[in-house]
């Protein structure tokens, strides 16, 4: 193979490999994200929407980090209200945001996380109020039983404000990741949490 042959060759193939990475590096509409038809307005640019009582998002709350790194996005958070048991964890979750700047620790996190799926149903209603006490009073906050009237409003105006969110972009599982009020990433369609972070990150710089 003469010298003009191995240039042409080695400029095909970068070419080639090239188009490929780009291929799968930018985010397909229907395959990795949807777009819905609703959108919601006034809220962050990324919302990871998810529930105290999901398994799969204790699991996520520790990729989290990662994720906002590898996408360089903040990610809020918003906390769904299906039914009785998820509008019960919203409650909880709703009364630590509103003393928290909208941004309960991440240890306070996992202390509810393991109330709610693993401590609750063992106790009676005394022992829950006591443990939930203990759980809040431990972050100098102020325990759900406790909240004055403004506070009450407040928590019922975020869970107001989240069961529309869940309505607009009709999710119907957690965890989810809502980009700019209207793009819904479908987490089951990427490989690896590099690929969630790409979808997110393109997602977050799209017009």
């Amino acid at each position: 193979m003469n010298t003009l042959t191995k240039i042409l060759a080695s400029t095909l193939f970068l070419l080639v490999a090239v188009t490929g990475c780009s291929e799968t590096e930018t985010p397909k509409e229907g395959v990795k994200y949807t777009v819905v038809a609703t959108p919601t307005a006034d809220i962050a640019d990324v919302v990871e929407v998810f529930s105290l009582g999901c398994g799969h998002c204790r699991n996520m709350e520790l990729m989290l980090p990662e994720i906002k790194k590898l996408a360089e996005v903040d990610i809020e958070q918003v906390h769904v209200t299906f039914n009785e048991s998820a509008q019960y964890a919203a409650y909880l979750f709703y009364t630590a945001a509103i003393q928290s700047n909208g941004k309960p620790s991440a240890e306070l996190k996992e202390a509810l996380f393991s109330f709610v799926q693993e401590q609750a149903a063992d106790l009676d209603e005394e022992g829950r109020k006591n443990k939930l006490d203990e759980i809040f009073g431990q972050y100098a906050l102020v325990s759900p039983f406790d909240l004055n009237d403004e506070q009450k409003e407040q928590v019922y105006q975020q869970m107001t404000h989240a069961n529309q969110l869940e309505q607009n972009a009709q999710i119907t599982s957690v965890p989810s990741f809502l980009v700019k009020g209207k793009y819904l990433v479908q987490n089951g369609a990427h490989d690896s949490l590099e690929d969630l972070a790409n979808t997110i990150r393109f997602l977050s710089e799209k017009q």
